[in-house]
């Protein structure tokens, strides 16, 4: 089934290609109604990593509508002209907990228009590259949820296993955020098998089963922004049953030679999206399991050409859309953020939830605001 992602530049992006497309912007369907009224939140209050308004249209706990202005931290980056090794530098500094997925798609998207074939064994850190990011990433989501519940023992004992991840990611990759690890021709990294994997697996076994026998948790989550759209990414799709996933669908990255299963659940809400990100933890602490760091390196070149990489960054599927001179130079660049759908996503699941929602939905979708309001010059 051919699966539209969403919009790349210029493209339309698909699980199998991309083609020029005009823009659509949804209207909200919001009605103002007797009563409502326009609670601002935002952009910079408690509860917030980010700054970001929302807009949240409610009778005091009831909510109509939500519209999130996620451009209080728009940035335009030039990155036109430059070297591909140099364009990088900025690439890698979009958004740092993502690091690793922004700048492998960058240079996936180099390597296909210029035709260059990457070593397997490269191919293989990168994807050890982004499964730790995964991993990381999802503690913070979880811990954020707990956060949000005010359970300051899992919430401490969470933040202490990202601190553990960091510092395997720092030993092994030179960075605790992947910065000056990937750059076109090879990568940065120590070779060998990754150690410690079996603590983070166990301490987060125990955390995960403690955090679903609590009803006091789980209140907040089950039925908590049901949302199950075919234009849905990443655990906000496979949360929904929908097995939506790049690493299975992308052929720049060898998962399935690492026996990669998807993650999925039935519920579609808040709960869905946190069950799904802790199966996933465990599913990339296996395949990590399996790969043999290596350094490795390959001989690029200079040439013209363009194309499209893409990875299953924590969130869904992030792209991007590179045009390469025959200087060696960026001449057109396009980025389609997760964060940028899963915005929609959170907004319409809102829709007929309460108030005190708000906060356990808004982390279930693991949005980056830094990663959105970005334009390239």
């Amino acid at each position: 089934m051919r699966r539209k992602i969403g919009k790349l530049g210029k493209f339309c992006l698909y699980n199998d290609g991309y083609v020029e497309c005009e823009e659509k912007i949804e209207k909200s369907a919001y009605t103002p109604a007797y009563g409502s009224f326009d609670f601002v939140y935002g952009p910079s209050a408690g509860g917030l990593m980010e700054s970001v308004r929302l807009d949240i249209i409610t009778f005091g706990e009831y909510i109509r509508d939500v519209i999130v202005n996620p451009y209080y931290k728009s940035r335009t980056i030039k990155i036109k002209g430059k070297e591909i090794n140099d364009a990088l530098l900025y690439i890698e500094r979009i958004n740092a907990p993502f690091t690793a997925s922004h700048t492998i798609a960058f240079l996936m998207a180099i390597e296909k228009a210029l035709g260059i074939e990457v070593p397997y064994e490269l191919l293989l850190d990168r994807i050890a590259e982004i499964e730790l990011e995964r991993i990381r990433n999802n503690l913070l989501v979880i811990e954020r949820l707990t956060e949000a519940a005010g359970f300051q023992v899992p919430m401490s004992s969470l933040l202490w296993l990202v601190e553990k991840v960091n510092r395997i990611i720092g030993k092994y990759f030179g960075h605790r955020y992947f910065f000056g690890v990937n750059y076109y021709g090879g990568i940065n990294v120590e070779e060998g098998k990754i150690k410690d994997l079996e603590i983070i697996e166990k301490e987060f076994n125990e955390l995960f089963n403690s955090l679903i026998e609590s009803r006091i948790f789980i209140d907040r989550l089950q039925g908590n922004g049901i949302i199950k759209n075919e234009d849905s990414i990443g655990p906000a799709a496979r949360a929904a049953n929908l097995e939506y996933d790049a690493r299975n669908e992308e052929i720049g990255l060898p998962y399935k030679d690492l026996g990669f299963k998807i993650s999925t659940y039935d519920s579609a809400d808040a709960f869905g999206r946190f069950i799904v990100r802790g199966k996933e933890i465990f599913e990339s602490l296996n395949m990590l399991s399996r790969i043999n760091l290596k350094k490795i390196e390959y001989t690029n070149r200079l040439a013209e050409g363009k194309a499209v990489g893409r990875v299953e960054s924590p969130s869904g599927d992030l792209a991007y859309y590179v045009e390469v001179n025959n200087k060696g130079k960026i001449s057109e660049i396009y980025l389609l953020s997760p964060s940028s759908i899963n915005i929609r996503l959170f907004s319409k699941s809102m829709v007929k939830n309460i108030f005190t929602d708000l906060p356990f939905n808004w982390e279930s979708f693991g949005i980056w605001i830094s990663e959105i309001g970005v334009k390239f010059e």
